[in-house]
């Protein structure tokens, strides 16, 4: 009986330890795409980089650029952008190339491969940005960093 309760106890840590790994391993492999065009206004380029990856796992590609459309509306311009899959990766606004609890959130990552636009919240200092981060929030990682200028 207690030879039972064991198997069984062991049984079902590894059904709950594998089904927590499929589940962080899951974005992992999943590609999300996306081709919007530029928004209609937003012609002027305020700052652009190109997007690094911290190492060859999580890697990243593309430009990223700052547009405004002149009236005090500014978006995150992402063209040929890939960057690998995580859980929870989003998009952050920075004044170096570190995250930071005081970064502009700009919310979820879209999209993994191609380019889009994101919003950039009213209010924000265009002029402090210096980078556009992608961070896994959950594990506390930063996968990418676009340099702007």
């Amino acid at each position: 009986m207690h030879g039972t309760r064991t198997r069984i106890t062991i049984i079902a840590l590894l059904v709950v330890a594998s089904a927590a790994g499929a589940w962080l391993a899951g974005p992992l492999f999943l590609v999300t795409r996306a081709n919007a065009p530029v928004p209609a206004g937003f012609e002027t380029v305020v700052k652009e980089g190109t997007w690094a990856g911290r190492d060859d796992f999580h890697f990243a590609s593309g430009s990223a650029r700052i547009l405004t459309d002149g009236r005090g509306a500014y978006v995150l311009r992402l063209e040929a952008f890939r960057v690998q899959n995580g859980p929870d990766i989003e998009l952050f606004l920075s004044s170096d190339a570190a995250y930071d609890a005081s970064d502009v959130v700009l919310g979820d990552v879209p999209a993994t491969d191609g380019s889009y636009n994101v919003p950039i919240p009213a209010g924000t200092d265009v002029s402090a940005v210096t980078h556009a981060l992608v961070y896994c929030v959950p594990f506390h990682v930063l996968f990418a960093t676009a340099a702007l200028a």
